[in-house]
């Protein structure tokens, strides 16, 4: 069964307000990064702009899945914290945090180092389902120490 456009929003709600957006007022299980393939379209668009190589777009729900799995396997205990999110009829935007530690060096960053990214993300919502995301990164520092 497909997700409604409240529980596709929900999902991208901070902890605190989970279940409050769009009517909904039924508190849902934690869920995770690795559940939003489940939420697109089958035909649903990617836009990633550049981060650690070039902008990307893919359709569909198997390069969503190839994507999360290649982050999950670079980067140790990677995570995405929802710190707000907005919606208009179908239109929902989300600003978060993300935070990982590389497991090998990257460009400016050594192996190991906790690194800190809030950043963007911008969705389609219709009939349930995720249709468009343009994910928009922004600037990765090394965290020493603070929230996730």
């Amino acid at each position: 069964m497909r997700p409604s456009k409240a529980d596709a929003v929900d999902q991208l709600q901070p902890e605190s307000r989970r279940g409050t957006l769009l009517g909904s007022s039924t508190k849902r299980p934690r869920k995770t990064i690795f559940q939003t393939a489940d939420l697109c379209a089958e035909d649903c668009e990617h836009h990633q702009a550049p981060l650690f190589g070039p902008a990307a777009y893919d359709v569909g729900r198997e390069p969503q899945i190839e994507r999360i799995r290649m982050v999950a396997a670079a980067f140790s205990d990677w995570r995405v914290t929802p710190l707000q999110v907005v919606a208009d009829g179908e239109d929902v935007a989300c600003r978060y945090a993300w935070t990982a530690t590389p497991s090998v060096p990257l460009p400016g960053f050594p192996a190991g180092s906790r690194l800190r990214m809030d950043a963007s993300c911008f969705f389609t919502v219709r009939g349930g389902a995720i249709v468009r995301i343009h994910d928009t990164p922004g600037v990765i520092v090394m965290q020493e120490e603070g929230p996730p």
